[in-house]
């Protein structure tokens, strides 16, 4: 019935923004979302592992 995949929509916390499919993204390595596109850093005591547009961070790890 359903053929297409959604993809979640995320809120970034610094720019007060809908993350978009093609924003720059890393992931970290306690698989935290980072919205790169806005300057954001990672928390403190984590690293971005991999990072890329947001649809292809998404169906990678999810």
């Amino acid at each position: 019935m359903w053929k297409k995949k959604e993809i979640a929509v995320m809120f970034c916390p610094r720019c007060q923004e809908d993350i978009q499919e093609t924003d720059h993204i890393g992931i970290t390595h306690m698989r935290t979302v980072v919205h790169l596109y806005c300057g954001a850093w990672p928390p403190p005591g984590e690293r971005v592992i991999d990072e890329g547009s947001y649809r292809k961070m998404f169906k990678k790890y999810l």
